[in-house]
This record gives structure tokens, sequence and C-alpha cells, in this order.
């Protein structure tokens, strides 16, 4: 690692002068010590600088000028009969000489496309973080403004209706029965809005926000479902980070909202618990269960809700069988409760 890094730091130029010292120092020893010592293995070092830095191109001219090099150093002191046994010894040096330069350059390549492999990786999840905590932004807007805009106004429209109805009754009016079935609607419209306002944007997600979150969750999946939910904290668990909190109330929420829509449940429990170093939030139902992987929009859901177990460095399963329900776990590290999730 220090060797790439050092030799990635330099310029092409100083690499190619600190090789011919070296080829010209290899070359030297393997002449003062003669043939007895062979010194051919020495001149893969400055090829290995040569073709790592620049490339195949200058990695075989100096395999030739060390093939070269090792034919000086050793032309008067070989053992050989004949000039052509010489010729042929220092050809095949160049030979694997030269291999070494496509060895080494073909490892430099794999490494460079693992380098930019990672990178478009890192890039993509980056991307994808960004896309997410954009997504739950303009959730957190969009509930705030249900819940602050379009709640009172619902709650003014109802109180008009009511003294409209009053007024019809004192009067003796058949209208006054409209009126009065206008202010429930108005009334279970407001209800609405403030189901929905409290599923896209919960409350605050510190501490035990996580808890009241999903037990808040539960209540209003059962009063617009008609599907018992309940939720149970074993322990009282605190999640510190907020941003661990909104994704395991994600979970929870996408996991819910399949199971009412898809499994025909005759109840869903919400657990979380501790199991031993790690945080667990179940989501069980005993629907129908599930025969094969899901597709279209129900797969990205659940594909939303892997992501987000990822990103807490935790794990999401997810155990269903045809008539036996479903169970969707999810298990992350207690130290994703503390530590703020890597920046964007």
């Amino acid at each position: 690692m220090f060797f790439r890094e050092s030799i990635q730091r330099q310029p092409a130029r100083l690499v190619l002068f600190e090789a011919l010292v070296l080829v010209g120092l290899i070359g030297w020893v393997d002449h003062v010590t003669g043939w007895e010592l062979n010194c051919f293995m020495l001149y893969a070092a400055p090829i290995i600088l040569v073709a790592w830095k620049t490339g195949r191109r200058l990695g075989f001219v100096f395999a030739f000028l060390c093939a070269a090099t090792d034919w000086v150093a050793d032309a008067g002191g070989n053992p050989y009969q004949t000039h052509w046994g010489f010729m042929l010894a220092v050809a095949g040096e160049c030979f694997y000489l030269s291999v070494l330069v496509v060895a080494v350059t073909a490892v430099k390549g794999r490494r460079e496309l693992d380098r930019m492999r990672i990178e478009s990786l890192e890039r993509a999840q980056s991307l994808e973080r960004q896309i997410l905590r954009t997504s739950e932004r303009e959730q957190q807007r969009i509930g705030r403004d249900l819940h602050d805009s379009l709640g009172p106004q619902l709650a003014a429209i109802r109180y008009a209706a009511t003294l409209l109805a009053n007024k019809l009754r004192q009067h003796g009016r058949a209208e006054a029965v409209q009126a009065e079935h206008l202010c429930e609607l108005t009334g279970a419209a407001g209800l609405l809005a403030r189901d929905l306002a409290r599923g896209i944007s919960p409350v605050q997600m510190d501490g035990a926000g996580l808890a009241l979150a999903l037990n808040e969750l539960a209540g209003t999946t059962s009063r617009l479902t008609g599907i018992p939910v309940s939720f149970y904290d074993m322990g009282g668990i605190l999640v510190e980070n907020p941003e661990s909190a909104m994704h395991l109330y994600r979970i929870a929420q996408e996991a819910v909202n399949n199971a009412a829509k898809h499994g025909a449940p005759r109840k869903i429990t919400i657990v979380l618990s501790k199991i031993q170093d790690s945080l667990r939030l179940t989501v069980a139902d005993d629907g129908k269960g599930m025969d094969s992987p899901p597709d279209g929009t129900r797969g990205m859901g659940l594909n939303s809700m892997k992501y987000r177990a990822r990103l807490l460095g935790g794990e999401l399963t997810i155990d269903s069988n045809p008539g036996e329900g479903t169970i969707v776990s999810c298990d992350i590290p207690n130290a994703a409760n503390r530590t703020a999730l890597p920046a964007s």
C-alpha cells in the first residue's frame, strides 16, 4: 500500500530517473559479482516501477533495457561456449521480463477497475442517501402543511357548519339535517388529515420518540383499517439518534401497510426489543403470508426497508409462508442508536 501511494505521488519523470539509476546500479553489481551470482531477478524492481507508473509501452522499453544491461554485464564472463547460446539465454530473460510487464499492468488495471467500481458504488449510495433524505424532508413538509394549514381550515369549516346547523334547527328548517351531516363529514376529514399528518411526519424522533411514534402508528392503523394493531416496547428502549429512529419508524410503517393491504391479517403486532448488543424491530401478522418474492409497488417497499436497514448497519429478514403470516425483523447494532449516519 505504501509503495503504491509513494509511486502515485511522484512525477513520471522522477520515477523514470529512479528506474534508470536502479538499472545502472544492478548492472554494475551484476558485472562485479560475475556469473556465479545471478542478479537477473533484481531487474524486476525497475521494471515494476516503470510499468506501474507509466504503463506497458515504457515497461517493455525497460524490459529490453534490463535484458541488454544483463547481456553487457555478463558478456565477458558467462559459461556459454557460443555467442548464440548466450544470446538465446538473454532473449529468454527479455521474454520473462516482458511477461512481468504484462502481469504488472494487468494487476494495476484490475486495481483501477476495482477502485472505479468502489467509487461508483459509493457515489450511488451517497445519491441514494441524499434522495432518501430529500424525500424525508418533503414528507415532513407535507405533514406540517396538513397539520398546520389543512387541519385548522377543516376545523374552521366544521365550526361554521355547526353554527349553520344550529341556526337552521332553531328556525325548524329541514336543511339542518344536511348541515349536521356536513359537520360530521368535516370532522371525519379533519381526523383523517391529522392521521395522515402523523403518518407522514411522526412525533419528534429523539429519546422515547420512536416508541411514541410506533404506538401512534398502531392506533392510527387500527382506526383506519379496522385491523387490531398492538405495539409492545420491551424495556423502555431509547433511540438517541433521530435519523436512526426515523428509519426504524419507516420500516415499521411499510411493514404494517404491507400486512394490512396484502396479508388480510386478523391482527398485527409491533415489537421493539433488545437482543444482546442489538436493537430489534419486529412486525408480525397472522395473514395469508407470501409464497413468492414480491414485485411491483410492494417489492419497492421491501427494497426500501432493506436499504434503510443497511444504512443503519443492520439486517432485514422476512420470514413468511403461505397461510402462516409474515414476520419482518430488523436488527441494528446499538451503536447506530447513538452515532449519526454518514453524511451524503
